[in-house]
């Protein structure tokens, strides 16, 4: 059975790998007019797909959600995509679609996560707050 509450970690710390080569490269080469878009690999991708894994685990009944699948592959692509745009704004000072298209997506997978949890974790959640298994 998929645990999704670890692969989201798992997508987390890819992002997070990522994020420190991208970093590396940053320093190294003095392309500091890229840092917008580092910031947005650890937070849009590291912070936020971890975030969402440890919700998960916090709250079983989340993932056995049709919609939980759905839900990572629509943020996670999103964020792949608006990230790409952030890096072609940061080249070239133009915005441009990927921008666009990313953020509506990012936007739409923040929203689906929220109906998830108030759907699963408040809607169900009878119990006391107990430490994960």
């Amino acid at each position: 059975m998929l645990r999704i509450d670890k692969l989201f970690v798992t997508i987390g710390f890819l992002w997070l790998i990522a994020g420190a080569a991208f970093g590396t490269w940053l320093g190294a080469s003095g392309h500091h007019n890229f840092a917008n878009s580092h910031a947005h690999t650890g937070l849009l991708g590291f912070v936020a797909s971890v975030l969402f894994g440890l919700v998960h685990r916090g709250w079983p009944e989340l993932r056995s959600s049709r919609l939980a699948l759905p839900q990572l592959a629509i943020y996670e692509t999103g964020a792949a995509i608006l990230i790409l745009g952030k890096v072609m704004v940061d080249r070239t000072g133009q915005e441009n679609v990927f921008l666009f298209v990313g953020s509506i997506t990012v936007i739409i997978g923040a929203a689906m996560f929220l109906w998830l949890f108030w759907k699963g974790a408040l809607a169900t959640d009878t119990r006391s707050f107990a430490p994960a298994e």
